[in-house]
């Protein structure tokens, strides 16, 4: 694997990122466009700040993109090239179409149909449904839990909650004057389209970061970045090849106790080179965990005494930021962090009753731990997304703001009110949820509110058919894509 392979990955990750803002930028600032509350380039500037504000917050979804769906170890820079390209040819044929569909289920079709053909069929490559810590929660991941029952639930709750609130706004405003109805809710859409650009940051933004985060774990385990330059270390993750080489050591039944003790050692040496934060405290918690099970009592203290400075330093770390102390952004932001100690004791306790071996399930416990996002991803993800917006987002806003329904400022706050929330609560849980999906059935469920007829059902029925159609075409292009790739010898 070479560096040209992974800045390939980077460049076509935010080639996606750029199509990306056709659809689902364009998407959240539909609204305020149609109804003229904002101009074009207004929305754009407004989308691309709260979008980046809502990306710097949280990191659930890129994490759940990162880690959550496929098996890591069919993954590679090739594939994910491959699992890109089917995004994007979906997303282009969508978008000459004018039809706002999913680029969120286009990259998580491409991203699974790739991983499929890269393990040679094997289906176990997709994680469809697993059990893993979060935060300090144990959390269902997988794609049954994150991508596909949140695709069918995110429409429906969000047709129902568009129809829900545009009522309720039509019963105490019966009385009120259009001319001062249109007044007040002009000016409260930019609060709600604020509001949507958020949530759309906080959810839908951190698709791509989540791609090209998994590609530098995918480099930085393999030892690609084992001889980067100094000016590059940006690009380094903190799992490293000799941890993840010690993990997998540890992982394996039948691992003699000299190589537990020699395993524990290196992550105990890649614990300390880290900086504050989970990969850290997980090493020097397993590395004690591993001592003790060798029955070498003085590293064991020693490592745990290391792994609980260090989780007393990402405590220390998360207080001084300033994002948890602000009244609305705090619960977003804040989380509650794994005292690994303890959790891989709890762990290795329960395995020990179930008849599993102790030391191999709290192993694979950490080998599952999902990197954080890196700021500069997060800031460089966000720029481009609004740069496709500004470029070419505006076939979609015309058939979101104008054909599926006529709009006004108060259907346009209803709608987005709805489908941020949406995507606000679902991203903070790290499921993928469809911008798309979510602000096109609220402004379907404001538009049958007003009366059934006022939706173009026509219009509606083509936009459910590249619903469905999204994750099995996205991730057929990208199964192909591989599958050609092994022929030529270009993947193995």
């Amino acid at each position: 694997m070479s560096f040209t392979i992974i800045f390939l990955v980077i460049f076509i990750a935010l080639a996606f990122e750029y199509i990306n803002g056709f659809h689902d930028t364009a998407n959240s600032i539909a609204t305020v466009v149609g109804t003229k509350v904002l101009t074009p380039r207004q929305a754009i500037l407004m989308a691309a700040s709260t979008n980046l504000i809502g990306a710097l917050v949280g990191h659930a979804v890129a994490k759940t993109v990162s880690s959550g769906l496929v098996d890591s170890q069919f993954i590679s820079p090739q594939v994910i090239i491959c699992a890109l390209l089917g995004g994007i040819v979906w997303n282009l044929l969508t978008w000459l179409l004018g039809l706002p569909s999913s680029s969120t289920h286009a990259l998580v079709g491409g991203l699974c149909g790739a991983a499929l053909a890269s393990s040679h069929g094997q289906w176990s490559a997709i994680i469809w449904s697993v059990e893993k810590i979060k935060d300090g929660k144990v959390v269902m991941e997988g794609l049954l839990h994150k991508v596909l029952m949140p695709m069918i639930g995110s429409p429906i709750i969000g047709f129902v909650g568009g129809w829900l609130i545009m009522g309720l706004l039509y019963a105490l405003l019966r009385g009120a004057r259009p001319r001062f109805v249109n007044r007040f809710f002009g000016k409260a859409q930019i609060v709600s389209a604020s509001y949507m650009g958020f949530a759309h940051g906080l959810a839908d933004a951190q698709k791509t970061m989540g791609v090209i985060t998994l590609a530098l774990v995918t480099a930085t385990a393999s030892g690609t970045f084992a001889t980067l330059p100094n000016w590059l270390g940006f690009l380094r993750m903190d799992k490293s090849l000799a941890a993840e080489t010690s993990i997998k050591q540890l992982q394996n039944p039948h691992a003699s106790p000299p190589q537990q003790v020699a395993a524990a050692q290196v992550l105990e040496s890649e614990g300390l080179r880290l900086a504050p934060g989970e990969f850290q405290e997980a090493f020097l918690a397993l590395a004690a965990k591993t001592y003790a099970k060798a029955d070498t009592a003085a590293d064991a203290h020693r490592s745990a005494a290391l792994a609980d400075g260090a989780h007393q330093a990402v405590l220390a770390v998360e207080a001084a930021r300033w994002f948890p102390k602000l009244p609305l952004l705090g619960p977003l932001a804040a989380g509650k962090h794994t005292d690994w100690q303890k959790t891989l004791s709890k762990e290795m306790l329960t395995a020990a009753a179930a008849g599993k071996n102790p030391l191999v399930v709290a192993a694979g416990k950490v080998h599952d731990l999902s990197p954080d996002v890196p700021i500069w991803i997060k800031i460089v993800c966000s720029l481009t997304m609004a740069a496709g917006t500004a470029a070419g987002g505006w076939r979609i806003i015309k058939t979101l703001g104008h054909k599926l329904v006529k709009l006004q400022p108060v259907h346009g706050f209803a709608a987005e009110t709805t489908a941020a929330t949406l995507l606000a609560v679902t991203g903070y849980y790290g499921m993928t949820v469809s911008t798309t999906h979510s602000i096109t059935t609220s402004i379907m469920g404001v538009g049958c509110a007003k009366r059934f007829n006022a939706l173009k059902l026509s219009l509606v029925e083509r936009i459910i058919w590249a619903w469905i159609l999204t994750l099995p075409a996205a991730g057929g292009v990208g199964y192909l894509l591989v599958k050609g790739a092994q022929l030529c010898g270009w993947i193995p």
